[in-house]
């Protein structure tokens, strides 16, 4: 029965992101049917919603005890030299394939930085700080069930990327890889270092610079365009050092850490 509990908690939290997630599609074309297509209002809408998720991701870490491995108790962060390589390699990914940044003010800015920062607490909290421990305790909270929340959260997190699915088989294909390799390289950071915060901090960085070439303009319809193979290969690739990352903190650096009691 307790493993059914944790099944259920599991499932329902899950479903729950995927309902935020498609309440903020609904939301914008709700926007754009009614012609409000101002940058600054649109990701205000979306700052207030990745909050939402963020706090009620917070208050259930707390509720269920899921604080330790997720990176919520009040102990100091270890390793934080392993967040070197990810916050270089993802930040110049995004510069390298960046377009031309358009004119923009102070106020873009705030409004950029804030909504980045309010994706890194939502994911973070929802995905790293609820997700995983819930799947870890599920089965059983030693080295061998953090690796597999590890993994089930990253899958998990790729799989919720094909909510929006605008961009062609490839092209979704391609970003169930990319967001999974992101979030399992994440996840096993999380375990090694035992702090959410750090996480939440590049995972903001990452994704302002990933958005700088956005920045000011009008909010749009989405017209699907499908990414050819080729495109979808090499986004594929371009990620795998993530993937890999992952696996080498996996195998050299969570052995050592000591397992979570239940």
């Amino acid at each position: 029965m307790k493993n059914n509990s944790q099944l259920n908690q599991i499932l329902f939290f899950t479903l729950f992101i995927a309902i935020i997630l498609v309440a903020n599609n609904f939301i914008k074309e709700s926007l754009l049917h009614n012609q409000i297509t101002s940058y600054n209002i649109h990701l205000g809408v979306k700052t207030i919603s990745n909050c939402i998720l963020g706090l009620v991701s917070f208050f259930i870490a707390k509720k269920l005890a899921l604080s330790s491995l997720g990176g919520l108790s009040k102990v100091t962060p270890k390793k934080l030299w392993l967040l070197i390589f990810p916050t270089l390699f993802l930040v110049l990914l995004n510069g390298l394939f960046m377009d031309t940044i358009p004119n923009y003010n102070s106020l873009n800015v705030f409004m950029l930085a804030i909504y980045c920062l309010s994706i890194g607490v939502s994911e973070e909290l929802s995905l790293r700080s609820v997700l995983l421990p819930l799947i870890s305790r599920y089965f059983g909270n030693d080295r061998k069930a953090q690796v597999k929340a590890i993994v089930i959260s990253a899958l998990l997190f790729g799989l919720l990327h094909l909510i929006k699915f605008d961009k062609g088989l490839y092209g979704e294909i391609s970003q169930v890889f990319f967001a999974t390799f992101i979030g399992l390289m994440f996840g096993a950071l999380l375990v090694v270092i035992k702090r959410i915060y750090p996480l939440i901090i590049i995972h903001a960085l990452i994704d302002f610079v990933a958005k700088l070439d956005s920045i000011s303009l009008p909010v749009k319809e989405v017209v699907p365009k499908p990414m050819d193979l080729e495109n979808s290969l090499l986004s594929v690739l371009l990620t795998l050092p993530c993937l890999l990352y992952g696996i080498y903190i996996i195998k050299k650096h969570i052995h050592l850490e000591k397992a979570i009691s239940k």
